[in-house]
């Protein structure tokens, strides 16, 4: 569910704005309590947009989205009024170092996992409120024994026949159990760790679990494709095997059918964030035929578990982004990049095994698209832009400012569409803020691929990055070269 309303700062539009609200939050599984709460702080949030957003007199509109997506409430108040100091607002709403958040005198306890205030400068701000509806972690639902963590000298399990398929309805339990023993409670991915959203994910279509089943129907190994951006690609990961029943090419079997189903819908190509702790998951994907395309640099936190290696790893984990490519034969590539950077576009996209043409660039004009996702847990951000505006880089100086100082967000990637002629501009004016080039993200929108650009607030170190192939060398050095540089201008 994704509904938008679009009103003028009028008072009058309260009792519109309040129905839109209740209505649309009465097709969630939210209680009666909860639903009032929130149709109340919503109302409250637009009232003081209103009254306080814009000039005496002036006309401007104030926008509500309302978004449910696989378990996931997300509600935004958006104005386009005067600027406001969005550092003040946020440190009003959480209060005594965030163990009070209060908004127009309501407490957000209980109503919100996640609330808080975004500024767009000129652009004026908005309010953003993340509900979870599905809040029952494994933890909660499994006894001790059951999440007892995977030791390193486990014994062998018999040869067997095993059963590979797509996951059914009540296997959601079996499956976060299987990842908190590979892993803990260290996986980047929260939504593992939960169930019903497990379950929620793939009746929706937005995640393919597939399994595999013992000779006893137990769930010994999993692997997912996400549909996690707009582009017609999916992620292939949440990757575990109990390690009683490793080296009989579980995972290559469960990858088999995953592809196999994704050729059938259609999808452009399947991709994979490789760890960069061990080469293993590197030469499986190249052994599946995917080509490196990003090297995204911190994309994992440092404290994510690893079976049979040092828990305590010595920085933030970078992972390579390998992309198969499941079309036919593409035509050439039309791109329009920095001359500086031409030339790691072109081996990148041969690598790909596609042509590069580079287009001539033009200054961005009028007001760009966004969208902004948080993964507070794994302490990383995302800003993908669909258009380029004039507004491009002061959007992404201003998004990156409030999620690192106020989410705590370690690592802030910026994905350009290649096919817009303004993002030359762009990725040149960024560089003075900390953001270099990562890579290519292939098919990661409608309009075709991304430049993916990544601010890092701790540097990295080349010794603890680990990579298979020479490709993956060359490139994680020219992006760590590229980072280097551009710290030394902040």
């Amino acid at each position: 569910m994704e509904l938008q309303l679009t009103v003028n700062n009028s008072l009058r539009v309260l009792p519109v704005v309040r129905s839109f609200v209740s209505d649309s939050l009465s097709e969630t599984s939210l209680e009666e309590e909860l639903h009032n709460r929130l149709v109340e702080l919503i109302v409250q949030t637009v009232e003081d947009a209103i009254c306080h957003a814009y000039q005496p007199n002036e006309d401007g509109d104030i926008s509500i989205r309302i978004k449910e997506s696989h378990g996931k409430l997300e509600l935004t108040v958006r104005d386009y009024g005067m600027p406001q100091d969005v550092l003040a607002l946020e440190s009003q709403l959480h209060q005594d170092n965030g163990k009070n958040t209060r908004l127009f005198g309501i407490s957000c306890k209980d109503i919100a996992d996640e609330v808080h205030w975004t500024g767009f400068g000129r652009e004026g701000k908005a309010l953003n409120i993340c509900k979870w509806l599905h809040n029952t972690d494994i933890t909660e639902s499994s006894s001790e024994a059951e999440l007892s963590r995977f030791s390193s000298d486990i014994e062998p399990a018999p040869e067997q026949e095993y059963t590979i398929r797509r996951m059914e309805e009540g296997e959601g339990l079996q499956v976060s159990q299987l990842i908190y023993k590979a892993y803990g409670g260290t996986y980047f991915n929260a939504d593992i760790y939960y169930p019903e959203r497990i379950e929620s994910l793939n009746k929706r279509g937005i995640n393919l679990s597939y399994v595999a089943l013992d000779d006893h129907g137990r769930v010994v190994g999993h692997y997912a494709l996400e549909r996690n951006v707009e582009g017609p690609v999916a992620e292939g990961g949440e990757a575990v095997v109990d390690p009683a029943h490793r080296g009989r090419k579980l995972l290559e079997k469960m990858k088999q059918i995953a592809l196999k189903e994704a050729r059938q819908m259609e999808l452009a190509g399947v991709y994979a964030d490789a760890v960069t702790v061990h080469p293993y998951t590197q030469k499986s994907n190249v052994r599946f035929g995917a080509k490196l395309a990003c090297a995204n640099l911190g994309i994992a936190p440092c404290n994510e578990h690893f079976l049979g290696l040092a828990e305590d790893l010595p920085q933030r984990v970078s992972c390579l982004l390998y992309y198969m490519h499941l079309g036919g034969i593409e035509r050439r590539k039309r791109s329009y990049v920095p001359g500086m950077h031409r030339q790691i576009v072109e081996e990148i996209y041969n690598n790909l095994g596609f042509s590069v043409e580079f287009g001539n660039e033009k200054q961005p004009e009028g007001r760009g698209e966004c969208s902004v996702t948080i993964d507070a847990c794994a302490g990383k951000a995302f800003i993908r832009f669909s258009r380029i505006g004039e507004d491009t880089v002061h959007t992404v100086r201003h998004t990156r400012r409030e999620l690192v100082e106020h989410s705590h967000a370690e690592v802030f990637y910026a994905d350009l569409p290649l096919t817009d002629p303004g993002t030359p501009a762009v990725v040149r004016a960024l560089d003075d803020f900390g953001f270099s080039i990562a890579g290519i993200a292939p098919h990661f929108s409608d309009a075709g691929d991304m430049l993916r650009l990544v601010y890092l607030t701790e540097p990295l170190k080349r010794q603890h990055i680990v990579t298979y192939e020479d490709f993956a060398g060359r490139l994680v050095e020219y992006v760590l070269a590229e980072q280097e540089r551009v710290r030394r201008k902040i």
